[in-house]
């Protein structure tokens, strides 16, 4: 066997490799196929997120791919020349490329599937595949790149450049709907808000209708149709009321001045019996805070424990109501703008309130 020569390899070094390639397919091949089922079973178990990435890993896993990949190692018992040797590696990394970008395209496709499944809407689904389809677009532009790369005699240097240079001009001309879109992935991967909720933006009030990829549309209170753009709605302020779990209010309450000592250690003590009545309402606090121009002034802090708005107006109109007519049974009367007019008459002072 060491006699025979067959370009430039002896027929033993041959049969190595023959035996080496068929032996680590065969290897490669049984793993794949005991790896996937092993996670096929654990998933039937436990059901795990990330065993299912492996399992995509796997099943994408290309049989042409350990083909070159056994064929590649196997060569290291002959000796090629520089020709053979220079394509057979071209091959491979252009195969191993490829491979990359199957199994990165399939797991993008996965995780985006997963998001979909997570009882999203039909925006958000919109939103995601249209992220799905970009980051396709990326992945096999790079994957593009590698190959081109690894052909021997091609300048991948001139043709980068000239796809910068295109690529400048393109985002240039594209700036702001690609500031939207990429506003749009994130308004729906972190969630500021959702469709139906109730939002402010600077001084505009209303519910959110739909989040497209360039705009999202709100619905005032007043009823008209409020459409910002993605990226202004992102670098403005936003009040999400629809993520309110209570409330809160403060109110000032102003006696006269001509109201005795009694009657205001008395004040805290009405307030107190009236809010015990209500279970879904937390009295915070009551306190004297102050003596005004006209008034001597209390102030009141108070919960309702839920975020509808309805139910909140009506809690504070029954406060106030039952406030009013405790004040007037125990007769303490609220303050109103007053002024007190000094006035000296042959040495006497005589006032005169407005």
């Amino acid at each position: 066997m060491t006699d025979v020569v067959i370009w430039e390899n002896s027929l033993l070094s041959w049969l190595r490799a023959l035996i080496t390639f068929v032996g680590i397919y065969l290897f490669l091949v049984i793993l794949l196929k005991l790896a996937k089922n092993r996670f096929k079973a654990f998933l039937k178990k436990n059901d795990k997120l990330s065993s299912s990435y492996i399992l995509t890993f796997l099943d994408h896993t290309k049989i042409f791919f350990l083909l070159l990949l056994s064929l590649y190692i196997a060569s290291i018992w002959v000796f090629l020349s520089e020709k053979p040797d220079t394509y057979l590696k071209t091959i491979f990394m252009i195969v191993f490329w490829i491979q990359m970008g199957i199994w990165v395209n399939h797991l993008i496709t996965k995780f985006i599937d997963n998001r979909n499944l997570k009882g999203t809407n039909g925006e958000d689904k919109t939103t995601l595949n249209a992220l799905k389809t970009v980051l396709r677009i990326v992945l096999w532009s790079i994957v593009l790149i590698l190959v081109i790369d690894n052909i021997p005699g091609v300048q991948i240097t001139a043709l980068i450049t000239s796809l910068g240079i295109g690529g400048i001009a393109v985002g240039l001309a594209l700036q702001n709907v690609l500031g939207d879109l990429f506003a749009s992935l994130s308004i729906t991967l972190d969630k500021p808000f959702i469709i139906n909720d109730l939002i402010q933006v600077d001084n505009h009030v209303g519910t959110v209708e739909k989040i497209g990829l360039k705009s999202t549309r709100v619905r005032s209170l007043s009823g008209e149709q409020l459409i910002f753009s993605n990226s202004d709605l992102l670098n403005s302020r936003i009040q999400n009321f629809k993520r309110l779990e209570r409330r809160r209010n403060l109110l000032k309450l102003g006696v006269l001045y001509q109201t005795t000592p009694e009657q205001l250690r008395k004040i805290p003590e009405i307030v107190k019996n009236i809010f015990s009545k209500y279970e879904d309402i937390t009295l915070d606090r009551i306190h004297l805070s102050e003596f005004g121009e006209f008034s001597i002034q209390f102030e009141l802090v108070y919960w309702v424990e839920s975020s509808d708005y309805a139910l909140y107006m009506d809690v504070k109109q029954k406060i106030l109501l039952e406030i009013f007519e405790e004040f007037i049974k125990n007769e303490i009367e609220f303050a109103y703008p007053t002024q007190s007019i000094f006035i000296e008459n042959n040495g006497k002072i005589n006032s005169l309130t407005q």
